[in-house]
């Protein structure tokens, strides 16, 4: 039967928001989008689904996050790791120290409590880092969108036969709606010719590609120069300081670039350290960048040069990285610290573009989800404002308030996966 979603108001994210709107969806697709009075008398017969003072809109799309670490806090404090970590090279280890006292289990439970985090706050696309190879049977029944990329990492010979495992693992492994794709750590964690080599795999097998890249000044202090605290803690801590790599004289884009092309549309996590000149090269290349900003801010590590990048034209996406360095999974948590944390570079609308839209076209699922419009796939959420802002506002109001909204319902291929509209 077609149905009618009401709501007093409806962002589609292809054209201006709608006062008193709804989607007419049958079938699971979307077959109009308009003023609910038109699409009632254009279908009367149709159920409708009324959410009164809701506010619909697209799902937003995570584009990059650990669900495997979801449970981080509670470990760590297991752990009995009370101390803030002194910087970002601590902070690694405390990650590390905390993730070889967990089970595989552990790991497994964690990334399906991420993926139910990830539903309750109106996500319904993720950008998902797994380390865990093994753990990927735990997005079967998960109904979101997006890809899930494989960590490698491999500085030592002897662990860089993990792409290889990696590769047989992904070509038995099938889900509806997410893909799979390969993520060297970074270019600190993943010696030089093993990045060439996941490059190729990546562009053999057709398969998206994510990386670490830029986070921090330490980052950019080893791969120029082949010191500072990751060539003296991280190294030696990982059993890899045989493995030192001389001077290099290049930031991380220029190093990256001096290894092997990164394959088209890659993401590339954080961006926070790179210059005008390698902003330029991202550009060019065709890949995008994806911001976590609370999470660069938490570790103190800091701003993404988003000046440059809009002016350059690089593709922007949002994600929240994992609770490991950041305080929750929600987007809408993301979109509300963004919109100061750029001090106003990033419009309202651009927020709500990169975390819906923009973060789907980087996933590669822009085709599902991210839009609202006739022919496209039924895929929207619904929040529930304690009062209707008015329209003209509804961008700015959602970036600073939509976190404070709980979402009652979430639609995902025309099903609907959350209802908390009782």
């Amino acid at each position: 039967m077609p149905r009618l979603y009401r709501a007093g108001r409806l962002l589609t994210l292809a054209g201006p928001p709608l006062e008193d709107g709804a989607l007419w969806v049958d079938g699971g697709r979307v077959v109009a989008v308009g003023p609910f009075a038109e699409l009632r008398r254009a279908q009367p017969a149709a159920e409708v689904v009324d959410h009164g003072d809701g506010i619909l809109l697209p799902p937003l799309v995570n584009a990059h996050t650990h669900l495997e670490l979801t449970d981080y806090p509670g470990w760590r404090q297991a752990a009995e790791i009370t101390d803030e970590p002194a910087g970002f090279v601590d902070w690694i280890r405390q990650v590390v120290t905390v993730k070889r006292q967990r089970s595989n289990d552990d790991y497994g439970r964690s990334l399906a409590e991420g993926a139910r985090r990830l539903l309750a706050c109106g996500t319904g696309a993720v950008g998902d880092i797994l380390s865990c190879h093994e753990q990927l049977e735990h997005y079967h029944g998960v109904p979101l969108f997006g890809t899930v990329f494989l960590e490698l990492l491999g500085v030592r010979p002897e662990q860089q036969q993990g792409l290889e495992a990696a590769r047989q693992r992904l070509a038995a492994w099938h889900h509806p709606s997410l893909t799979a794709g390969y993520s060297p750590h970074s270019p600190y964690t993943v010696a030089p010719a093993y990045l060439r080599t996941i490059f190729s795999a990546a562009l053999a097998d057709a398969r998206p590609l994510a990386i670490h890249l830029g986070e921090s000044p330490a980052e950019v202090e080893f791969v120029r120069h082949g010191w500072g605290p990751i060539a003296d803690e991280l190294y030696p801590a990982a059993g890899w300081a045989e493995h030192r790599p001389g001077v290099r004289g290049r930031g991380p884009y220029d190093f990256l670039l001096h290894c092997a092309a990164p394959p088209l549309g890659s993401l590339l996590v954080h961006g926070v350290q790179l210059d005008r000149e390698e902003v330029a090269a991202v550009a060019e290349s065709g890949s995008v960048v994806v911001l976590c900003p609370r999470s660069n801010a938490r570790l103190g590590v800091g701003k993404a040069p988003v000046a440059a990048y809009l002016g350059a034209g690089v593709p922007l996406a949002l994600g929240t990285d994992s609770l490991a360095s950041s305080d929750s999974l929600s987007l809408w948590d993301e979109i509300a610290f963004a919109l100061d944390w750029f001090e106003g570079r990033l419009s309202p609308r651009r927020l709500l573009a990169m975390a819906t839209c923009d973060g789907a076209e980087a996933l590669g699922c822009g085709d599902r989800i991210g839009r609202l419009a006739a022919g496209r796939a039924a895929a929207f959420q619904v929040l529930r404002p304690a009062a209707l802002p008015p329209l003209a506002e509804i961008d700015t109001w959602l970036c600073r308030h939509g976190c404070e909204c709980p979402v009652v319902s979430l639609v995902l291929d025309g099903v609907e996966r959350l209802n908390n509209d009782g």
